[in-house]
């Protein structure tokens, strides 16, 4: 015979497999856990990355100007916006 048993397996086989449903098994949250908190930290530290990068150069008045330019805004489109606030 090429498979054997060991002496007795068969015998506390039925008293081993009533075993299994009477185990509880807990839910493992600790990889849900650790991906949340990889998550937070990467949010936290891309946040603190892009408010550090637009913070330290703000925009000055021939950038404004430049975009306008660029933009195509006319002047009576201006005009609207600084006169309706």
């Amino acid at each position: 015979m090429p498979y054997s048993t060991p002496e007795g397996y068969f015998d506390s086989l039925q008293c081993r497999l009533s075993d299994i449903p009477s185990r509880k098994r807990r839910f493992n949250f600790t990889p849900y856990l650790a991906l949340a908190a990889s998550f937070a930290v990467a949010l936290l530290a891309g946040n603190y990355i892009l408010m550090k990068s637009t913070a330290d150069q703000p925009a000055s008045d021939e950038d404004i100007v430049e975009y306008l330019i660029e933009s195509g805004t006319t002047l009576a489109q201006l005009e609207d916006a600084v006169y309706d606030y």
